[in-house]
C-alpha cells in the first residue's frame, strides 16, 4: 500500500523514518525505490537491527527524539508509532516543519499508520505493545487538521483476514503481560517482540505461499470501517 500511495501521488526522497524499529520499511524504501533518507528510533535494540539491516544503502540510522529532530525530508513515513506516543499533536507539529525545504513549504507528505478502531478492536495486544490509544478515521483526519496537514487517504489493510486471525488468537491464547505498567518502556522493546508468537507455529504460517494473494484480496476492503490498522497519506498544508 505504500507503493501504491508512492506511485499515485508522484512521492519522493529523500525520506524519514520516524520510529524506524528493525528498519525494515527504510530497507524498502532504499531498495526498492533508491531513496535516501534517516532512520530514527529510540530502543538500541531495534536500532542495532536496523543499523544490521541497512547496512550498504544511502540510509542514516541513529537515535533521536522525535521532538528535536531536525531536517527536511519530502516523505515522513511513521509506521505504527503514532499509537506509542503521548502527546501525539506535539510530534506531529513538530515533524510538519520537517516538511520539504523550509516550515511553509508545502511539496512534501506524510504516511501514518496506527491501529484503528477503538470501540470495537481494543485488546490485550495494545497493552503488551504499549499503545496509548486507538484511532478512528474521524480522529485521525482532526489530527492531521491540527498539526498542518490535510488527508488525502485512509486505508484499512487488515480486513478481513488479518482481522479474523487477531479476533481468534486473542480470544483463544492467554493474554501476554506487558514488561511493565509504564507504555513508554513497552514501546521501547514493541519492536523486538511478537504479542502472536506461537514458535514454529508461527514460522510455518508465515512461510505459507498464500500471503501475496491475501493481500491482493483485501484490497478491495480497504476502504471500509473494518479493521484493526489502517495506513494514511497526507499532503503538508
Amino acid at each position: 500500500m505504500i507503493d501504491q500511495m508512492i506511485e499515485a501521488h508522484d512521492l519522493a526522497g529523500p525520506f524519514l523514518d520516524a520510529g524506524c524499529g528493525r528498519g525494515d520499511v527504510a530497507l524498502h524504501l532504499a531498495q526498492n525505490h533508491g531513496w535516501q533518507g534517516l532512520a530514527v528510533d529510540f530502543s538500541d535494540a531495534a536500532l542495532g537491527a536496523a543499523r544490521q539491516a541497512l547496512n550498504g544503502y544511502p540510509v542514516e540510522v541513529r537515535a533521536a527524539d522525535l521532538l528535536a529532530l531536525e531536517g527536511h525530508f519530502r516523505t515522513i513515513v511513521m509506521c505504527t508509532v503514532i499509537e506509542h506516543i503521548k502527546d501525539d499533536r506535539a510530534v506531529l507539529r513538530h515533524l510538519r516543519g520537517c516538511i520539504g525545504g523550509d516550515a511553509n513549504d508545502r511539496d512534501g507528505c506524510l504516511i501514518i499508520s496506527m491501529p484503528s478502531n477503538p470501540t470495537t478492536e481494543w485488546r490485550w495486544d495494545d497493552d503488551f505493545y504499549g499503545h496509548y490509544r486507538r484511532y478512528t478515521r474521524d480522529d485521525v483526519d482532526r489530527l492531521l487538521r491540527d498539526t498542518g496537514f490535510e488527508m488525502i487517504e485512509f486505508w484499512d489493510y487488515t480486513y478481513p483476514v488479518f482481522w479474523a486471525m487477531r479476533r481468534v488468537y486473542t480470544a483463544l491464547f492467554p493474554a501476554r503481560e506487558p514488561m511493565a505498567e509504564v507504555p513508554e518502556v513497552n514501546s521501547a522493546s514493541s519492536a523486538m517482540q511478537n504479542a502472536w508468537e506461537m514458535g514454529l507455529a508461527t514460522r510455518m504460517i508465515t512461510a505459507l505461499p498464500i500471503w501475496p494473494l491475501v493481500f491482493r484480496w483485501q484490497e478491495r476492503y480497504k476502504l471500509g470501517p473494518a479493521g484493526f490498522e489502517a495506513i494514511a497519506l497526507a499532503r503538508a498544508v
